[in-house]
């Protein structure tokens, strides 16, 4: 029976933390490596890890100094002994079926990641998300597919086939973390299968990352510059025939986060400087007129020194 690893960061989660880790230890799939990695957690995080170690000896517990989310779950990679590797946020919790079945599906399909449906859980009720079909896709089909659904990104509802994340880390310093990793794993696996089940439970909760976007605009903003423009030109290097497909994504997002980026002068100029350097590619792009047109008119409409201009702008958040 192959071996499951599941990396855990925990940080600020005494509220929920035990009700993840019991959702893990009750899996009906019972040769796990659950590795908890304790991010200078300043509640009662620390402790309740400690105290599931000492019930359960598949619980690994590695405590370290804040590096953040991306740095505790490199920090659980470099530890992982399983063949199959997943990601558990300590808010979540997954069905007691979670890894069984995506492991059976593995096995069957003999595939690289196994893709499950999840739910968003508010405090009252649970929402379903959009539910993936049973599908498989090639790598180059899926990569195709982030460009149509964001779900693609998430990491939770995934499990790894260990040798496909040779090499991959998540990248530190960012608020959030699946963008930067996900793509690149997913470049390194043969083939994909999507199952229907609602495995995963993302919990939504009020201080949580999603839902703080606001308060952090100005940094997940230019992080999602940052994301978009290295996947383009990563994918793109290795899979060139998705140029002008991924172009074209790479085009429309930047003309969105020029408009949100309005309330932040710098940050502005930032999406405004990036949607520059990338004139004369699109300009001599395989794109439609109509497209190059639209990114002309995005880039240069409403100059954020003009104040006619940007008070037109501004409208767009009222």
């Amino acid at each position: 029976m192959e071996k499951v690893s599941i990396i855990i960061p925990v940080y600020g989660v005494e509220a929920y933390l035990a009700e993840c880790l019991e959702s893990l230890i009750n899996q009906t799939y019972e040769n796990l490596e659950i590795i908890v990695v304790d991010d200078e957690s300043p509640d009662q995080c620390p402790k309740i890890c400690d105290e599931f170690a000492e019930r359960d000896k598949r619980i690994i517990v590695i405590h370290q100094k804040n590096k953040g989310a991306a740095g505790a779950r490199n920090t659980g990679l470099k530890k992982v002994s399983g063949d199959f590797v997943c990601f558990v946020d300590g808010d979540d919790i997954v069905k007691l079926n979670y890894v069984e079945s995506l492991v059976s599906i593995m096995g069957k399909k003999e595939v690289d990641i196994a893709v499950c449906s999840f739910e968003w859980w508010y405090p009252n009720k649970r929402i379903p998300c959009k539910k993936v079909e049973f599908r498989e896709y090639g790598v180059e089909e899926y990569l195709n597919e982030f460009l149509q659904d964001w779900t693609c990104g998430m990491m939770t509802n995934k499990l790894f086939r260990r040798e496909i994340l040779k090499g991959v880390w998540f990248k530190e310093g960012h608020k959030i973390d699946d963008e930067f990793f996900t793509y690149r794993v997913v470049m390194n696996a043969k083939n994909i299968v999507t199952v229907p089940d609602i495995l995963y439970e993302y919990r939504m909760r009020a201080s949580g990352v999603m839902l703080t976007y606001d308060k952090h605009r100005e940094k997940m903003i230019r992080d999602r510059v940052e994301y978009l423009v290295e996947r383009y030109e990563v994918v793109t290097e290795k899979f060139p025939q998705l140029s002008t497909e991924y172009l074209n994504n790479l085009s429309d997002n930047l003309i969105s986060l020029k408009r949100e980026s309005l309330r932040h002068e710098d940050l502005y100029k930032f999406v405004k400087n990036t949607m520059r350097s990338f004139f004369w590619k699109i300009f001599l792009s395989s794109m439609t007129w109509k497209k190059k047109y639209s990114f002309v008119y995005g880039m240069l409409f409403n100059n954020s020194n003009n104040e006619n201009e940007k008070t037109q702008e501004n409208e767009l958040f009222q």
